[in-house]
C-alpha cells in the first residue's frame, strides 16, 4: 500500500480546489451531505481502479446524493442494536432507582437483578461497536464494488474482505481513526477550517479504502 500517496493524492489534481471547496461546503450541510459520502465512493473506485486523478468531477450529484443516502442506510441498520439495547438499559436503570428506593427485601432484590441489566447490555453494546468497528471498511468497499444496499450484510464477503490481507486491513483500520479522529476536527475552530479538514479526512479515507478494494479478491462483475 502507497500510505503517503492517501494524504496527498488529491493536491496532483488541477482542480483539487474547486473540487474540495466544494465537496467541504455539501459534507457541512445535513441532508445534501449525502452527496459526499457517494462522493468518496467514487473516489474509492477510481483509485481501486488506478486511475491517474481520482478525484471524480461534481457532474454526478444526484448519483453520489443516492450511493450516500444508501450507505448511511445500512449504516442505521447496524445502529438497530445500539437503540434497543440503549431502550432496555434506560429501562432498566429506571426499574433499578425504582425498587432501590422502596428499601423492602423483595425490591432490594428486584433493584439487584435489574442492576446487572445494565452492566451485561454496556458489555454487549462495547463489543458491537468494536464489531463495527473492525468491518465497517469492508462494508464501505463492498458497497463500492456492488453499488448495492445488500452488499453491506452480505457477511461471507465482508469477512473475505478481511481475510485478504489482515495485516493492511489493520493498517487502514489505525490510518482510519487517524484521518477521522485527528485530522477531521483540526479545522473546527472555524467553518473555513472545517470545510476543507472535514473534507480532507474523507478523501484520506477513501483512497485508503481504494487500495484495500484494489487488493481484495472479492470483486463483482456488476459494479455501479
Amino acid at each position: 500500500m502507497d500510505i503517503g500517496s492517501s494524504f496527498t493524492y488529491m493536491f496532483e489534481d488541477e482542480s483539487w480546489i474547486k473540487k474540495i471547496l466544494i465537496g467541504g461546503i455539501v459534507s457541512l450541510v445535513p441532508i445534501v451531505n449525502f452527496a459526499a459520502m457517494g462522493y468518496v465512493v467514487e473516489v474509492i473506485r477510481n483509485v481501486r481502479d488506478g486511475r491517474p486523478t481520482p478525484l471524480p468531477e461534481w457532474d454526478q450529484f444526484g448519483q453520489m446524493w443516492m450511493s450516500g443516502l444508501w450507505l448511511a442506510i445500512i449504516g442505521l441498520v447496524y445502529f438497530i442494536p445500539v437503540l434497543v439495547l440503549g431502550c432496555i438499559m434506560f429501562l432498566a436503570l429506571g426499574g433499578f432507582a425504582m425498587f432501590a428506593g422502596n428499601g423492602g427485601p423483595d425490591e432490594a432484590a428486584a433493584a439487584g437483578v435489574l442492576g446487572i441489566i445494565p452492566v451485561c447490555l454496556g458489555c454487549l453494546l462495547v463489543l458491537w461497536g468494536l464489531v463495527l468497528t473492525v468491518i465497517g471498511p469492508a462494508i464501505v468497499i463492498r458497497f463500492a464494488e456492488t453499488g448495492q444496499f445488500n452488499a453491506g450484510f452480505q457477511f461471507s464477503e465482508l469477512v473475505s474482505i478481511i481475510k485478504v490481507n489482515p495485516g493492511s486491513y489493520l493498517v487502514v483500520l489505525l490510518l482510519l481513526a487517524v484521518a477521522m479522529v485527528i485530522i477531521a476536527p483540526v479545522g473546527s475552530g472555524c467553518i473555513v477550517g472545517l470545510i476543507f479538514t472535514q473534507f480532507y479526512a474523507w478523501l484520506v479515507s477513501g483512497s485508503l479504502l481504494g487500495q484495500l478494494a484494489a487488493g481484495s479478491v472479492v470483486r463483482s462483475a456488476d459494479v455501479g
